[in-house]
């Protein structure tokens, strides 16, 4: 049998560990290496506790450290820099501190001589920084969930803390939108692509004219992550040689939100993806497929997130337009009943909900449950055409 002591020691050994893990602590601060981050577990604030017995009023700090991570981010290129903290649990409650990284950061923090640039306390499981939002700082309670963009210059580090007061062992993905490095001026030789590889090329253009014009992307299918684009007309990546399916999001100012699919086959040794943008105008249908819902409920299915947020930055890039969103079920050879209704409008609100959650006015958007009245194949002869039925669709009421 092994000693009490001993195992006393391993578990403070392994806590340890996992605390160093988390990066709880200031001088253990996490430098992120890419855009996206997913955490484990967050347990507890590390060895040593920075915040505490502040004021719960105080709009610039923690109340308590309770159950913490640090990130270090670093700006590459001049710009404006926004992000998403992303819940795994609508129960969560994510606040984040913002300051810009100085000698001795960790000290002044612990002596209170220097205040954070942005702040977000409000009650709320998604938060970050927005490009809409109009408060530096955001006291606790039930507030804005987003704070204000901040302006940024090349070479400057900033530090981020993101705290869950309330629960232990909450998850969260952490979403970076940093301001693009200049592209380099294209040289005469151009580099050798690999051999049994794709070049997929992405250009968003408009529909009509088929001009590039400036747009942001969600590109699924590349890469083992979903890949975020903002303020681009094109994109480039080598993948490898093999049959896949890219899914495309995109939308821009003064468009519609777009959703397809391309098939990229693995004979092409270069694929082009053409993105073509619609007008605004009312009346106009966008479908979003890869919103679904768990059989026969209406809450959303985790794959959703991706869609329900570029509709959401589709919504805030054009904050004039009013929409509706319509739910659709799969029912062939059925009657339209009021089960169908019901379930439908509900997988509309659900939507709408979101929507409004993350700060877009209710009086935007409109609901219907449309049933199985509209199925988009009458007779699926799949399971893909019959989850092509169970579809949420986005018109634009007026612009």
């Amino acid at each position: 049998m092994c000693p009490v002591k001993y195992l006393s020691f391993i578990l403070i050994f392994v806590l340890a560990f996992q605390l160093k893990a988390q990066h709880a602590d200031c001088n253990n601060a996490l430098l992120l290496e890419d855009t996206i981050y997913h955490t484990q577990e967050i347990i507890g604030f590390g060895v040593h506790k920075e915040f505490g017995g502040n004021n719960l009023e105080d709009k610039k700090l923690f109340e308590e450290e309770a159950n913490s991570i640090w990130y270090v981010v670093d700006i590459k290129a001049d710009g404006v820099f926004t992000f998403d903290i992303i819940t795994e649990n609508e129960n969560d409650d994510w606040d984040f501190l913002l300051y810009e990284n100085q000698p001795m950061i960790c000290k002044k923090l612990k002596e209170k001589s220097i205040q954070p640039i942005r702040s977000n306390l409000s009650r709320s499981p998604i938060t970050g920084l927005s490009l809409d939002a109009e408060d530096n700082f955001v006291s606790a309670g039930i507030n804005n969930n987003y704070s204000k963009a901040v302006n940024v210059e090349k070479g400057e580090q900033y530090v981020l803390i993101v705290n869950n007061p309330k629960t232990q062992g909450g998850k969260h993905t952490l979403v970076l939108h940093l301001p693009k490095e200049p592209k380099a001026k294209p040289e005469d030789v151009q580099p050798v692509q690999p051999k049994n590889t794709t070049l997929f090329k992405m250009e968003i253009l408009d529909a009509k004219t088929k001009k590039p014009i400036m747009g942001s992307a969600s590109i699924d299918g590349l890469k083992r992550l979903i890949v975020d684009l903002e303020n681009v007309s094109d994109y480039e990546y080598i993948v490898s040689k093999k049959n896949r399916t890219v899914n495309i999001e995109a939308y821009a100012k003064g468009y519609m939100l777009m959703s397809k699919e391309y098939k990229v086959s693995k004979t092409k040794s270069k694929y082009r993806a053409e993105v073509l943008l619609e007008k605004i105008e009312a009346g106009k249908k966008v479908n979003l497929p890869q919103i679904q819902f768990f059989g026969d409920q209406f809450k959303l299915l985790p794959s959703a997130k991706p869609s329900l947020n570029s509709l959401l930055m589709f919504m805030k890039s054009n904050p004039t337009i009013s929409v509706e969103i319509g739910g659709h079920v799969n029912g062939p050879g059925e009657r339209n009943t009021k089960r169908y209704k019901e379930l439908s409008y509900n997988r509309a609100y659900a939507v709408k909900a979101d929507l409004v959650k993350n700060g877009i006015a209710k009086e935007r958007i409109d609901f219907k449950g449309y049933g199985n009245s509209q199925m988009l194949y009458p007779e699926p002869k799949s399971l893909y055409q019959e989850s092509a039925n169970r579809r949420v669709e986005v018109k634009i009421i007026s612009e």
